[in-house]
């Protein structure tokens, strides 16, 4: 409710400046990764070098891309995708058949393959890549809402709970993912919200959140602790039935649940989570939305990952082909100006002299 946002706000601002240090190594690295695969001059030369070199050569002859796209080409051809399987005994494999069906229109109908293919570019150049799972309408004419599957543009940017070790992190208990969008956009959404007047807070995790035309508007979702009451029949069919007590008094509910249990329907409460979306900017909370499922829909996609001690290292392809690739423009850059420096005039002498 809105009698909480502040509380909300205060311990997104904790908990991001706690995340963002944490992984702040691999944030910093993996935008170098990403700036020096495309190949600019400064991305490729060091700045003293440039500064020693003035006047000189300086090529930058930038074979990194073919080596990411040797990898990702391998991964377009493989097509990933969801696939649905039944897993147990209850579980029917005609249902699968039709889940996976649906699956395959959600996939269509989101273009998946450019989603999935532009995280895995990430991913290879930089060690992460991100998309998400989302709902909308189906038309401006119904209620019906569809599940589309998204890509994040800036997947690097996404932080995660810093106490998260799943690959998938689904064990994460929040998630942040920034946003930046110019004045005029944030003030045809949120006209009553502030844009500017912001007092910077202290730390790198916030210098950027906004600026003279740019304002962040970041997605923080959370999982907020909550009981659910399942009941088991006799048939071993499992039914939440957390919505059907809403509202209803205490005794009702334990005079429903003997009941049920004399039936031989087996009743239990469990801790379970609901998943919250807030959209904050450094200053203030402008809405709340209820997520229908159990999980953050933020899909990782995560490259090599090294563990020493407390840290976790990540990194792509790029981070390793950086010196060859300084090489080899060094390289270019000496052979031209050894050409360069040649008489322009040919060589001449007698047969004998030579």
């Amino acid at each position: 409710s809105k009698s909480d946002w502040e509380a909300v706000h205060a311990q997104a601002m904790e908990e991001y400046a706690r995340d963002y240090e944490h992984d702040r190594h691999n944030i910093e690295m993996a935008y170098s990764d990403l700036a020096f695969r495309r190949g600019e001059i400064e991305d490729q030369w060091d700045p003293q070098a440039l500064k020693a070199r003035q006047g000189r050569p300086t090529h930058v002859l930038n074979q990194i891309p073919q080596f990411v796209r040797q990898v990702t080409g391998d991964m377009r051809q493989a097509k990933p995708g969801i696939k649905v399987i039944p897993v147990d005994s209850v579980a029917d494999p005609k249902t699968a058949d039709v889940l996976a069906g649906m699956v395959r229109y959600i996939e269509n109908r989101s273009y998946a393959q450019s989603v999935y293919t532009q995280a895995a570019d990430s991913q290879v150049t930089c060690g992460v890549g991100h998309w998400r799972v989302t709902t909308e309408y189906a038309s401006s004419t119904t209620f019906n809402q569809e599940i589309r599957i998204a890509s994040i543009g800036d997947g690097v940017a996404v932080i995660w709970d810093a106490d998260a070790i799943l690959p998938t992190r689904e064990d994460a208990m929040h998630c942040f993912v920034p946003v930046d969008m110019s004045h005029a956009k944030f003030k045809q959404q949120w006209p009553n919200a502030r844009y500017e007047g912001f007092e910077i807070k202290e730390g790198q995790p916030f210098y950027d959140w906004h600026g003279d035309d740019f304002i962040r508007v970041a997605e923080y979702w959370i999982k907020k602790p909550i009981k659910r009451l399942l009941a088991m029949s006799p048939d071993g069919a499992v039914v939440d039935l957390t919505d059907d007590i809403k509202g209803q008094s205490k005794d009702v509910i334990a005079a429903s649940i003997a009941q049920a249990q004399q039936n031989g329907v087996r009743i239990e409460w469990r801790d379970s989570f609901k998943v919250v979306q807030y959209k904050i900017t450094c200053a203030e909370v402008l809405e709340e939305n209820e997520w229908p499922g159990l999980h953050i829909p933020i899909v990782p996609i995560l490259g090599e990952e090294v563990c020493i001690g407390r840290n976790t290292y990540r990194h792509g392809m790029v981070r390793y082909a950086k010196e060859p690739q300084r090489m080899l423009n060094y390289y270019a850059s000496a052979e031209t100006e050894v050409i360069a420096l040649q008489p322009k005039a040919p060589w001449i002498g007698t047969r004998k002299m030579f």
